[in-house]
């Protein structure tokens, strides 16, 4: 029964477009290269539908599929590796767009401009402490729902996202100085 639950919820264009953009975001986070986060994104659904048999709990629809995402982008970071290790500089002028709420065109262009910063910074962490502290901080997976998507322990996720806190602070303090600016809008200036 559980089977042709998510039989029925994989073969749907309903699945694909409601989860697409969350899995790609994911995917553009990681690989930090909009088409390569397509193809990843293209190759997590594809590889959902093949294996849509072993997911048993259609209610961890959302975890099976970052899980998948996480793999196929981490194999293919590896292979990027392999390939050319000093390749790859996080391309600063993609920044995710601003929800519709935004109150005001400025107040979006500097939310913009801390987010590339904290962006570039989070993108020169480790792999796996990048992949935690996405899924934790931007995609609002619980430690629990991580550590399944990661095939890792619960305590495993805690640290790695310990570490990658006190590493993406570290960095921060080391290669910014923020202030206030008139407005009381938090800002960030490059200390190089």
């Amino acid at each position: 029964m559980l089977n042709t639950i998510a039989n029925e919820a994989l073969d749907s264009l309903a699945f694909f477009e409601s989860h697409y953009n969350r899995i790609y975001r994911y995917a553009l986070s990681l690989m930090r290269d909009a088409t390569e986060a397509e193809d990843m994104t293209q190759e997590t659904f594809l590889r959902a539908y093949r294996q849509r048999d072993s997911l048993r709990d259609p209610g961890a629809l959302l975890t099976w599929l970052y899980r998948i995402a996480t793999h196929v982008c981490l194999d293919r970071l590896r292979q990027r590796t392999r390939r050319a290790p000093l390749e790859s500089e996080a391309d600063l002028d993609e920044v995710d767009p601003p929800d519709p709420d935004t109150p005001s065109l400025q107040h979006t262009l500097e939310q913009s401009e801390m987010s590339a910063c904290v962006q570039q910074y989070i993108a020169n962490l480790p792999d796996s402490y990048r992949a935690v502290i996405l899924l934790y901080d931007l995609h609002g997976l619980t430690g629990p729902e991580i550590a399944e998507t990661l095939g890792v322990s619960l305590a495993n996720v805690k640290i790695r996202l310990h570490r990658a806190r006190h590493r993406l602070q570290a960095a921060l303090e080391a290669g910014c100085n923020f202030s206030h600016d008139e407005r009381n809008v938090l800002v960030c200036e490059s200390k190089s």
